[in-house]
């Protein structure tokens, strides 16, 4: 495993090409997750694929595919024609999240406001993907086939490929924990699928959670990762 820092970070940073997360390691930007986790993995020795055999890469490589092109479009999809939702599903404390002493409900009015706009930006990328054409039920029904494929895939098993985690089981929990962790008082439809239909996804969830996150309410509390470890000055 490769150490952690907890560095003063803001989410208005972005890279070269926009994108988020980025790292840079020894002065040289690398922008997005995947290429990230390949760079480090080569760089550090730090494979987690090392024990897959070829076909299993081919089938990870497919299955983070679709995740990533095509089940986090439908959950994008979502949140752009549900904000209100959104903000209540995911407990979002604008205050505490932009360290602002205005109060919630104006904070609240004015990221509709400023969301609106994003979102008509983010309906034109749906809709380019090809997803926004189709109607908000035709669109959870893909997100459903996904979520049962990935069930499919790893049946009774801890995670995908066995006892050890993969990177498809770091990806698929990035896509998952979206869809498991709003509140069920917010009617969420793949939410429930995924709980009635694929409950070793939600367990799957569960482990990861426990296993890589086991300071995760205090995370979503601060809104900071490794909020133990102290921030160098």
């Amino acid at each position: 495993r490769l150490p952690l820092q907890n560095i003063d970070h803001k989410l208005k940073l972005r890279s070269k090409k926009g994108q988020l997360p980025f790292v840079e390691v020894n002065g040289e930007e690398i922008a997005d997750s995947t290429i990230i986790m390949q760079e480090l993995a080569t760089r550090y020795e730090k494979d987690l694929d090392a024990a897959l055999t070829q076909e299993q890469r081919n089938i990870a490589h497919a299955m983070i595919s679709m995740l990533e092109n095509h089940l986090v479009w439908v959950v994008l999809s979502w949140r752009i024609k549900n904000t209100e939702q959104m903000l209540k599903g995911y407990k979002i404390n604008l205050q505490h999240a932009l360290g602002s002493r205005l109060p919630n409900a104006l904070l609240n009015f004015f990221f509709k406001f400023q969301f609106s706009r994003k979102c008509f930006q983010g309906a034109k990328k749906v809709k380019a993907q090809g997803l926004g054409v189709h109607k908000p039920e035709e669109i959870e029904e893909f997100g459903r086939k996904d979520l049962k494929v990935l069930s499919e895939l790893l049946a009774d098993k801890p995670f995908f490929f066995g006892d050890e985690p993969t990177t498809l089981d770091c990806v698929a929990f990035s896509v998952l924990a979206q869809i498991h962790f709003i509140l069920d008082e917010v009617k969420y439809g793949l939410k429930e699928f995924m709980q009635e239909n694929c409950p070793n996804l939600v367990g799957h969830v569960s482990r990861i959670k426990e296993r890589c996150f086991p300071d995760w309410e205090d995370i979503c509390t601060k809104l900071d990762l490794n909020a133990h470890i102290p921030k160098p000055e």
